[in-house]
C-alpha cells in the first residue's frame, strides 16, 4: 500500500501551481528461494529459504509545479526517496531500499472536454545512491509512461496504457558481483476509472493492469494497481 498525501498550495511559481506530496510505503513482502546442486557422484544438496515481513518502507517526498493552457496541462518536479524506512540487514525480504534516490520528472496531458479524449505522457530520470550495507549502487534509470483514455461520461472512462523502462548506467559497487546488469522493460495494459460521491465528497477509483512483453535483467510478469483518490480538505480563495 502506498498512501499519498498531496497538497496543492495557493502559491504560484513562474505562472504555475506549486504542490507537495509524501508517500510512505506500507505493506508485506514474502520471498521464497529454492536451490538444488547436483554433485559428480549423484549427491544432491538442496536448500529452501523463506522470509516475509510486514513493515514500512522509505517515504518519498515530492515537489511539483503544474501549468494549464487551454486543453494542455503540464507539470515538472522532483521526487526524493529518503532512506529512513525499516531496512533489515541480511534479510531476503525488504520494502525499504536503504539508499537515497531522486527522480526528476515531467508530464504533459492534452484533454478535450468536448469529445472526452485524454492523451498523456510522463517521463523521468532516476538517480540512485549506494546501499552502504550491501555496497551496491543501482545505475541511473530512464522511464516513460503513456495513456490514451476516453471519458464516456463524468462517471466512467476507459483507456490504453503502457511504459518503457531502461537503465542508463550499469550497477556498480563491491556488491555488484554480476557486473553492470543493466535492465530494460516494455509493457502494455489498460485502465478504467469510476467517479462517484460518498455523501457530498467526490471520490475517484482507478484500476490499472500491465503485461510486460520484453524484459532484460529484471523480473518479468504482470501487475495490477488500484488507486482511490479522496479530497480531505478543499480551501476556497
Amino acid at each position: 500500500e502506498m498512501p499519498t498525501l498531496l497538497w496543492s498550495t495557493p502559491l504560484s511559481i513562474l505562472g504555475g501551481n506549486l504542490a507537495f506530496a509524501v508517500t510512505p510505503p506500507i505493506g508485506r513482502v514474502r520471498t521464497d528461494v529454492a536451490a538444488r546442486l547436483s554433485g559428480p557422484l549423484g549427491n544432491v544438496i538442496a536448500t529452501n529459504l523463506r522470509d516475509s515481513v510486514a513493515t514500512y518502507g522509505d517515504p518519498v517526498l515530492s515537489a511539483m509545479i503544474g501549468w494549464h493552457y487551454g486543453n494542455f496541462h503540464w507539470q515538472t518536479g522532483v521526487a526524493v526517496n529518503t532512506p529512513i524506512g525499516d531496512y533489515r540487514k541480511n534479510a531476503l525480504s525488504n520494502i525499504a531500499f536503504n539508499h537515497w534516490g531522486a527522480d526528476i520528472f515531467g508530464a504533459l496531458t492534452w484533454f478535450d472536454p468536448q469529445v472526452g479524449l485524454s492523451l498523456s505522457v510522463a517521463t523521468g530520470v532516476t538517480f540512485n545512491g549506494k546501499n552502504d550495507f550491501t555496497q551496491y549502487r543501482t545505475g541511473n534509470e530512464f522511464h516513460v509512461e503513456w495513456a490514451a483514455e476516453q471519458n464516456f461520461s463524468k462517471e466512467f472512462s476507459l483507456g490504453f496504457i503502457g511504459y518503457y523502462y531502461r537503465q542508463l548506467t550499469g550497477d556498480s559497487g563491491a556488491g555488484a558481483t554480476l557486473g553492470p546488469f543493466k535492465g530494460r522493460a516494455f509493457a502494455l495494459g489498460g485502465t478504467m476509472a469510476f467517479n462517484f460521491k460518498v455523501g457530498q465528497t467526490p471520490w475517484s477509483l482507478r484500476i490499472k493492469a500491465y503485461q510486460e512483453l520484453k524484459v532484460e535483467n529484471r523480473l518479468k510478469g504482470a501487475s495490477a494497481f488500484l488507486t482511490v483518490f479522496v479530497p480531505l480538505v478543499t480551501l476556497q480563495r
